[in-house]
């Protein structure tokens, strides 16, 4: 009998452990999980932290706001000057360009401007010019069927440039993983039996003088051409080794390479002084080995360009293309490849991880199993961190952990799955009457929920989309509910991530608090915070509409106002003995309802109390306010005094910063009621507002244009003692 036991224990174990074996490999090639380890691929290079590029023999070229600020031509530029560029990068000793900006069509409006930049290619040599190989989807229609096409084109240097050059160009274009996110390179491409090598193969080519005629051998395990060798990873591409977040290579803006004493800046006529960065003797790029035998990248990181991209050490989408390439290129140069574990090495490892959860948590208690647990997930974790930091090799992490968590749970499936019955019992119970955070704390507490309240300093949250009737007359029923839906789900993932406490949809609208019902001190703060990543996010939403073909016209235009206060509020479960729901009361909601509704008024999109602006300021520097008006709301006889949030001020411009200073020196000088200065100060701030009528077809006002009207209707009124300033709102 016992050996028949043990050995039904051993059946069931061995079925145990193929059954997570399986379970878990399939598992770990699905979406979710698949992001999960790309996402700890970034994770691990952080931990890693950034590689030293002193010695890298790549510098950037920045074709950046400040270039275009001191060029008399605005980008597109003249083609003469990448002439004047590629021959003061050759003076400097550069060993090789590489201009990752393709340079298909010719420069109708400076003819002469394009045999001067080819002429500067054929004499430097060295310049390794890019292109793309598109992919295109096309649909065609007919009465009864539809059909797609897919169409691959090319997008080269126009024939005059290649014709000029030596070195074939490279193509640019990126391999995304599932996040969007560059880790891989694509060394080659076909395009009508015809190889094209990426870019920054076509760049070491000319680095290393390997022959044009010289054709990239594929192995089992690299790339090769000449002595240049990518090693392929198991997906078939190189994993770039990224050196560091953006700006980890040396960088220097054009103009600076440009302005020599033939180029002449607009800061140089401003302060009529010829000060010239390239060449002169003091200090000028030419006098300096900044350039002398470096591989030369050239790009444009204008936010207009579009041309950045989410990386292991740029998640948020900063990572400009060309140091996308020149990460490649360190890679390459240093032979600091990531190297993928074999998949038979991977395998034994899930197969002796699987024995060992499943038989050694079958014969101990529960408390020596989680222990057990515990110490391999985390010696894992530490040897997966130790191999890719101390030796480069990428060990992928989610099955093994999928292994340990699957050959735990199921030892113990039965009473796991008797207390989740147990507990969607009363979720299913109770979640038609609270919300399911009630429903959580009841689970943990045991205790039934009350009716009642407590007063607490937190702040009120109101968004609500503009003009959101004229989307409903647009919109087909499911439409709106897909794009309100989307619209939502990204406001709502924001506003929990910044801690926040949803109370209710209105339709388009949220109504949210934060500081409970955990209380929190930077309440405030993340109520900003939330409110401009919100404006951001919608930002990207509008973009990606415009480029959806479903949506109307006025999709593409959707904003958002919001309004935010801080003060005491009562928060509890509010509602009837049978029904009720965790919210918040008070005048001071009231009052962030009116500034959400109150911002149209200014022609704002995010306007808060003076009380949330202090509070938030407490928390965080990173934030821009505008001061607007002391007012009085409707429904309230106290004024407040209002603020725009205008942004994060990384993500502002100087001008928006002048604007900001001219209005509030113009809304002082309407204090004193001295209105002619005022009214010069507003008109010159006007000029400089992020939105202006005619930007978008919902913007019409601005703050500016609002206070300017105000202003000269009242200039002429006599002088009042002791004005206080305050407008009145008649409407809400």
């Amino acid at each position: 009998m016992v050996k028949k036991k043990t050995r039904n224990r051993i059946f069931v174990g061995l079925f145990l452990v193929i059954g997570t074996l399986f379970l878990s490999m399939a598992v770990s090639v699905t979406g979710p999980f698949r992001v999960f380890e790309l996402k700890w691929l970034d994770q691990l290079f952080q931990l890693r932290g950034s590689l030293d590029t002193q010695e890298s023999p790549i510098v950037l070229v920045a074709i950046s706001e400040e270039t275009d600020s001191e060029f008399p031509d605005k980008y597109p530029y003249p083609t003469s000057y990448y002439a004047k560029l590629i021959e003061n990068l050759n003076k400097a000793g550069a060993k090789t360009i590489g201009m990752d900006i393709i340079f298909n069509k010719n420069d109708i409006e400076n003819p002469k401007s394009d045999s001067l930049f080819s002429a500067a290619i054929k004499k430097a040599g060295n310049v390794v010019l890019s292109g793309n190989i598109n992919n295109e989807t096309r649909i065609s229609y007919s009465d009864a069927s539809s059909a797609k096409s897919n169409t691959i084109s090319l997008v080269e240097p126009i024939d005059l440039f290649q014709k000029e050059n030596p070195n074939p160009w490279g193509f640019v274009s990126v391999v995304t993983d599932q996040d969007a996110f560059i880790r891989r390179y694509l060394p080659k491409r076909k395009h009508l039996s015809k190889e094209y090598y990426a870019f920054a193969l076509e760049v070491l080519r000319n680095y290393k003088d390997i022959p044009s005629s010289e054709r990239l051998l594929e192995t089992d395990q690299y790339f090769q051409i000449g002595d240049i060798k990518m090693l392929k990873s198991r997906s078939g591409l190189m994993i770039i080794n990224f050196y560091g977040p953006p700006k980890t290579f040396s960088q220097y803006d054009m103009w600076q390479v440009v302005d020599d004493s033939e180029i002449t800046t607009l800061s140089e006529l401003a302060f009529e002084e010829e000060v010239n960065g390239f060449d002169d003797p003091e200090f000028g790029l030419l006098y300096t080995d900044i350039f002398k035998d470096k591989i030369v990248l050239v790009g444009n990181i204008q936010v207009e360009a579009h041309d950045y991209y989410a990386a292991p050490f740029a998640s948020s989408g900063n990572l400009p293309g060309y140091e996308i390439h020149a990460n490649a290129i360190q890679t390459i140069l240093d032979q600091s490849f990531i190297y993928d574990v074999d998949f038979t090495i991977e395998l034994a490892v899930l197969v002796f991880l699987a024995l060992l959860m499943v038989f050694v948590t079958q014969n101990v208690r529960a408390v020596f199993g989680v222990i057990l647990l515990l110490t391999v997930f985390v010696s894992f974790i530490v040897l997966n961190i130790y191999l890719f930091t101390f030796k480069s090799i990428h060990f992928e992490l989610t099955a093994p952990l999928l292994i340990l968590f699957l050959g735990y749970l199921s030892t113990t499936v039965y009473d796991f799955l008797i207390e989740q019955k147990e507990k969607r019992r009363i979720k299913n119970m109770f979640s038609s009457y609270v919300s399911p955070e009630l429903v959580n704390r009841m689970i943990e507490s045991s205790e039934e929920p009350q009716l009642g309240g407590d007063e607490f300093e937190i702040s009120a949250f109101f968004s609500d989309i503009q003009s959101f009737s004229t989307f409903s007359e647009k919109l087909k029923p499911k439409e709106l509910v897909d794009l309100i839906n989307e619209y939502l789900s990204a406001m709502t993932d924001i506003l929990t991530n910044e801690g926040g406490t949803l109370d209710k949809y209105i339709g388009d609208a949220i109504v949210a608090f934060f500081g409970a019902p955990i209380p929190f001190e930077d309440h405030a703060y993340k109520a900003c915070r939330t409110a401009a990543r919100m404006q951001k996010k919608q930002a990207e939403l509008r973009d990606k509409w415009a480029k959806e073909s479903e949506w109307p016209e006025v999709v593409h235009y959707m904003m958002t106002r919001i309004g935010v206060n801080t003060g005491m509020m009562v928060t509890g479960n509010m509602g009837s003995s049978r029904r009720f729901n965790y919210t918040m009361m008070g005048d001071n909601v009231n009052l962030a309802a009116r500034c959400e509704s109150g911002a149209k008024s200014f022609g704002v999109f995010i306007m808060i109390t003076e009380d949330s602006k202090i509070e938030a300021e407490k928390h965080g520097s990173d934030l821009l306010f505008r001061y607007l008006d002391k007012i009085v709301v409707k429904g309230r006889s106290l004024p407040v005094k209002m603020y725009e949030l205008v942004g994060f001020k990384e993500d502002l411009s100087p001008d928006v910063f002048k604007c900001v200073e001219l209005y509030e020196a113009g809304m002082q000088a309407y204090s004193e009621q001295n209105w002619e200065k005022a009214i010069d100060l507003v008109t010159q701030s006007s000029k400089l507002e992020v939105w202006r009528p005619g930007m978008l077809p919902n913007v019409k006002e601005n703050p500016s244009i609002i206070m300017l009207k105000r202003f000269k209707e009242m200039r002429n009124r006599e002088y009042i003692e002791n004005w206080d300033g305050v407008f009145v709102m008649t409407s809400k």
